[in-house]
Formats: C-alpha cells, sequence, structure tokens
C-alpha cells in the first residue's frame, strides 16, 4: 500500500508533529550527552541504567518509525485502547506474581542470572560492560535482552519476581506499540467497516493470548523477540517490492537480526514467514506478467532479489559465528530428549494451547476470510505456520516460550476472527460481545505455570486434583506456588555452613521440583550457594556427565527420587547408580524433611575416588556414551587423566 499523507478533515485542529529529524536528533544528542558525562566520571554504577533507558526509548522510536512506514497512522482513539490494554495486562501480572510462591530454576532463571552478570561486567567499566554483551551474542542465551531490562531492574530489590516485573515497563509497551500497529494494518487489508470495533477485539484478543504472556510470567523474556516480529509483519503484509524502499529495506534487516539475537529458535519463524512471504511476491509477479506488466514484474523481482540476497550476505557477514554454530551442531541429535511425540504430539499440543475459545475464534476468522475474498492472507499464514512447525519438530516438540514463534502467525488468524465478530455484529451482536468478554476474562485469569499445557483459569485448578489429574496437579503446586520455601533455604543454610570456601556439594535431582537452582535460587539476588553447590545433571545430548560427583564433600539425593514431566532419565539412573556403588564412599550425615513426603539426604564422602567408580559410572551409561562419547566417556576420562588416575 503507497503512503500517503493522511491530512485534517476540514474544520479540524491539526496535530503538532516535530519537525522531521527531531527525534533522532534528540537521541544521538541524548547519547552523546551520556557517554560524556561517563568519561567524566559523573555517571558511575548509572551507566548501565541509563543506557537502558536510551535503549528502551530508542525501541519504541524505531518501533514507531516502523508504524509510519507501513501506512499505520494511530489516532486518539488507538491511543486510549493501547493504554488500557496494557494496565489492564500490568495489573493482572503484578497480581499474579505476587500471588504465587515461585523458585525460579532451569530456564526460568537464566536471563535473571545474564542481568546479574551484565551488571557486574558494566560495574568494572562502560566498555568492559558493552564488551561483555558483544561476547555473549554468539551464545544460545544472549544478553542482548538485559540491555533493555536493566533500567527498570535497577530501580527494583532485584528479585526473579523483579525481574518479571521490569518486563511490563521495558518489553510490554514496545510490543503493544507494533501489535497495535499490525492490528490496524490487517484491518486496512481487510477494508473493515467497524474499524474501531475491529481495533478493541482485535488487540484486546490477541495481547490477552495466554501463551503470548506465559514465558514473560516465569522469567523467560523471549516475548521480547514478538516486537521485532510484530515489525517484520508491519512492513512486509501488504508490501510487493512494486518500488525501492531502502528505509523498509533496513528495517526489516534489522528487526531479522534482533529476533535471531533473542533467540535462536525463531529462525523457524523467520524461515517459515519469510519462504511463504517469497513464494506469495513471486506468485503476485506471474500475475502481473499475464496482465501484461512485463516492467512491474521486473521491479518486483528484482527488488526482492536485492533485499534478499543482500540480507542474506549481510547476515553471514554480521553473525558468521552464529551460522556456522547453527549450520554444523546437529540440533536434532542433541534435542532428541525433548522430541517427545513429533509433529502429530505437537498438532495436538496447539490445539490444547489455543484452547476451548481461541481455537473456535482461529477457525471462525478463516471461514470468514474464505466467505470474505480475503482468502490469500489466511493461506499464506497457515502456510508459514505450517512450515515452521514442521521444521521446528525435526528437531524437538515446543515448550510454551517456544510456542512464541507461532504467536505472529496466530495473531493474524486471531484478526481475521475479530473481523468476523466485528463486522457482523449486527446480529447476535449480545452473543458475539459476550463471547469477546469471556474470552478476555477467561485468559488474563489463566494459571502460567510451567506445567501449563493448557490454558484454564486458576479458580478451575483445584477442581482437577481427583484421578488422573492428581500427580500433575501435584508436581504443579510444588513447582508453582512452593509451600516448603523454609524447608528450602533451611537445607540451602546448611550446605552453606557445611562447605568451606574450596568445598562444595552436588545433588543428584534434576527436575522442576527439586534441583540444584531451586535451593541456589531460593533467596534471590542472595546466592550464597554459587560456588558451593554444583550444577546439575538431567538432559540427555545437552549436558555433560558430572565429574562433580567425583569431588564433592557431600552429595544429596531425595526419596522419593523427584520425577517432572520435562526431564530425560539420566538423573534417576545416576541416582540408582550412586546407590549400587556407594557403600564404601559415603555415610550419610544429615537428613532433611520437605514436609511434602520427600526427604533429602546428604551423604559425605569418605574414602577418595578411585578409577574403579568412575569407570562403573561410565559403564552404567554405556548407553548414552554410545551416542554422546563426548558427553560421557570423553569427559570422564579426560577427568581421570586430569587426576593422574
Amino acid at each position: 500500500m503507497p503512503i500517503t499523507e493522511v491530512r485534517p478533515a476540514p474544520g479540524t485542529k491539526p496535530r503538532f508533529r516535530p519537525p522531521r529529524g527531531t527525534v533522532p536528533a534528540a537521541l544521538l544528542l541524548t547519547l552523546a550527552v551520556l557517554c560524556i558525562c561517563t568519561a567524566a566520571g559523573l555517571t558511575g554504577t548509572l551507566f548501565f541504567p541509563l543506557l537502558s533507558l536510551w535503549a528502551d526509548c530508542l525501541l519504541v522510536c524505531l518501533v514507531l518509525a516502523a508504524v509510519r512506514r507501513a501506512g499505520v497512522r494511530f489516532a486518539l482513539f488507538h491511543g486510549s485502547i493501547l493504554v488500557g490494554v496494557y494496565l489492564v495486562l500490568a495489573i493482572c501480572g503484578s497480581l499474579q506474581v505476587a500471588g504465587r510462591d515461585f523458585v525460579y530454576v532451569w530456564d526460568y532463571a537464566n536471563y535473571t542470572l545474564l542481568q546479574y552478570a551484565a551488571e557486574e561486567a558494566f560495574a568494572a567499566g562502560p566498555l568492559a560492560g558493552l564488551g561483555h554483551l558483544l561476547a555473549s551474542l554468539t551464545e544460545d542465551y544472549t544478553s542482548f535482552i538485559c540491555l533493555f531490562t536493566e533500567f527498570p531492574f535497577f530501580l527494583s530489590a532485584h528479585t526473579g519476581d523483579s525481574f518479571v516485573l521490569s518486563q511490563l515497563v521495558s518489553v510490554l509497551p514496545a510490543l503493544l506499540l507494533a501489535l497495535g500497529g499490525v492490528v490496524v494494518k490487517v484491518g486496512q487489508m481487510l477494508e473493515v467497516k467497524n474499524p474501531h470495533g475491529f481495533f478493541l477485539m482485535g488487540l484486546s484478543l490477541a495481547a490477552c493470548f495466554p501463551f503470548l504472556r506465559m514465558a514473560a510470567a516465569l522469567g523467560q523474556p523471549d516475548w521480547f523477540g514478538l516486537i521485532f516480529a510484530f515489525v517484520i509483519l508491519l512492513l512486509t503484509l501488504d508490501y510487493r517490492f512494486d518500488t525501492a524502499e531502502p528505509a523498509r529495506w533496513a528495517g526489516l534487516f534489522f528487526a531479522t537480526a534482533a529476533l535471531i539475537l533473542t533467540r535462536r529458535w525463531y529462525l523457524y519463524f523467520i524461515v517459515g514467514y519469510y519462504a511463504v512471504y517469497a513464494v506469495t511476491v513471486l506468485a503476485g509477479a506471474v500475475r502481473l506478467g499475464r496482465a501484461g506488466s512485463g516492467r512491474a514484474v521486473g521491479d518486483r523481482i528484482r527488488g526482492l532479489i536485492t533485499f534478499g540476497a543482500g540480507s542474506v550476505a549481510a547476515m553471514i557477514v554480521l553473525f558468521r559465528p552464529i551460522v556456522v554454530k547453527v549450520l554444523t551442531y546437529s540440533y536434532a541429535e542433541h534435542y532428541a530428549a525433548y522430541n517427545t511425540g513429533g509433529l502429530g504430539l505437537e498438532l495436538s499440543s496447539q490445539a490444547f494451547r489455543l484452547g476451548p475459545l481461541y481455537l473456535p475464534l482461529l477457525i471462525a476468522g478463516v471461514v470468514w476470510a474464505c466467505r470474505h475474498g480475503k482468502a490469500p492472507l489466511a493461506v499464506q499464514t497457515l502456510a508459514c505456520l505450517a512450515v515452521s512447525l514442521v521444521l521446528f519438530t525435526r528437531v524437538q516438540n515446543m515448550g510454551a516460550h517456544q510456542t512464541l514463534l507461532l504467536v505472529p502467525g496466530y495473531a493474524v488468524l486471531f484478526l481475521l476472527g475479530a473481523a468476523a465478530l466485528a463486522e457482523s455484529l449486527g446480529s447476535f451482536r449480545r452473543l458475539k460481545i459476550g463471547y469477546w468478554l469471556f474470552t478476555l476474562a477467561f485468559s488474563m485469569s489463566v494459571r502460567l505455570s510451567p506445567l501449563t499445557t493448557i490454558a484454564l483459569p486458576e479458580f478451575l485448578f483445584p477442581l482437577l486434583d481427583t484421578g488422573a489429574t492428581e500427580e500433575f496437579v501435584r508436581l504443579d503446586t510444588m513447582t508453582y506456588d512452593r509451600t516448603d520455601l523454609g524447608q528450602i533455604r533451611a537445607l540451602a543454610r546448611w550446605i552453606d555452613r557445611h562447605c568451606a570456601e574450596s568445598e562444595f556439594a552436588y545433588m543428584i535431582p534434576h527436575s522442576m521440583t527439586y534441583c540444584p537452582d531451586t535451593f541456589k535460587n531460593a533467596s534471590l539476588p542472595d546466592r550464597p550457594l554459587e560456588d558451593k553447590l554444583a550444577f546439575g545433571f538431567g538432559i540427555l545430548g545437552t549436558q555433560p556427565f558430572p565429574t562433580e560427583l567425583f569431588e564433592a564433600k557431600y552429595v544429596l539425593t531425595a526419596d522419593p527420587f523427584p520425577w517432572c514431566y520435562e526431564v530425560s532419565g539420566v538423573a534417576a539412573k545416576l541416582n540408582d547408580q550412586f546407590f549400587t556403588i556407594s557403600g564404601g564412599y559415603y555415610v550419610p550425615e544429615q537428613r532433611f524433611d520437605m514436609g511434602n513426603g520427600t526427604v533429602f539426604t546428604a551423604y559425605r564422602r569418605v574414602t577418595p575416588v578411585t578409577r574403579a567408580e568412575a569407570e562403573a559410572y561410565q559403564a552404567a551409561f554405556a548407553q548414552e556414551d554410545a551416542q554422546f562419547p563426548e558427553l560421557y566417556s570423553q569427559v570422564i576420562q579426560s577427568w581421570l587423566a586430569e587426576k593422574g588416575l
């Protein structure tokens, strides 16, 4: 759609707009002043949070620039709805965090710990901090997001909950602006006759989708990437390279790069979306050719090739380490523990995640699009979802946070559903408005737990505590709303007191209910066990055999052995082998009753490790070693050689 100047209606007062270039100039001046003050020693520890605030402002400005480039103009109505939706999400999110006792473990703690590490790096100086951010860009978990979350986090209590709430300040505003732009753009393409009703329903339904908010509520700020995914949608949904727009191309390139830096698995969305987009552009060029518009065909293909080839070349140059790792590392082999059922199971899981309200909305949207001549948008979106889903499940099945890579496609289909509601409010008006309001209320009350597979409100959860779901409810409650925080902290204090400066303990359980992180992160930001409790072992293909077991002063395990749905059985196998050969090497030292049927026992090593003991563990994992020798026998033999055994 060509961008046209929007003129005020006759008799209305035009809105004030600053002269072109004022905002970029102000941002550059602010950055220059910040750098000068830092060089003069005036910022001290404030440099990182001030840089973060500047980055947040820059992000909002870039999103608004993309919105404008896409031909979207926000009016007072749009702004009011955006503010209202933001307040609902922020208030409900804050109440959900305040109403639980959750210990951040595994992936749910990664970014909080990355934030601590980034702050520590910047404490050594601005250059050291910036170097830390840049050096992390080749890692699976980068510190890219930390740059944007630091300002509100700096002002907080630095707990895990603080990090979750910081996202409501640093991520949510830009995300809603980008989503709002997509809603208006889709409304333009659908030529909706009730644009206000469509915007209100579409924005609220998409923003309140539980699995858009799930990861963020648990400490995984992966939804940050949706800002850039929505920008990509904004700049491509109706753009077909009929004219060369360098500014649009630059926006697409940098949004794509930022999306990759957010989380690497967003590549599956990128590949799926751009593949379908290229086919769409080429199909349009074929239609133009049949209509006799040869010059227009040439312009389209030339623009597509120029942008595509240039972007790929630039990505390879700028992100060579990432490209090399993606091409050389066998993710499918090493992440096999997460491949729990392939495509069939994933389709079933996604149907559950959409739930009894969003799945009908999605279907109704596709039907409405087909009946009103908008089938191409629905077909393209479904094709993107299909390609992304198939590619991803060749590696593993999706967790709740990885479902985010499907959210851009889901959002477009939700908007088609919103059009079906808003465009026909004249019939069954009360029923449709009631469905919309009930969906919002239902979605905002969903229990956002690590074990959530189907979106259900909090008040329904106790009703599941019977029959086949009883064990699930027990594990979910232990994980999400802990009643054993006192016992966890008591055990952590015992380890801290009984391990001297160079001593440490090893904990065998590695499940969502109990793992080393449970005890290391129970009192964030304090982590007295950082160097006194070794990292765990439980994921086949990604975690090496823990030679720390041989060196630990204490080994802790539990009865019954903690088990959870998302972990492979190697931790349980390690536990069995420990009891098989522990006689003569360990004596029980202390028991800890967790108050929920689980009892931990700390065993003290009394006999130094021998080669026979280490090789007994190696033999116990012969099957795993045959598949991943670099994680088992090579690790153990290298450790034995290092220790002269």
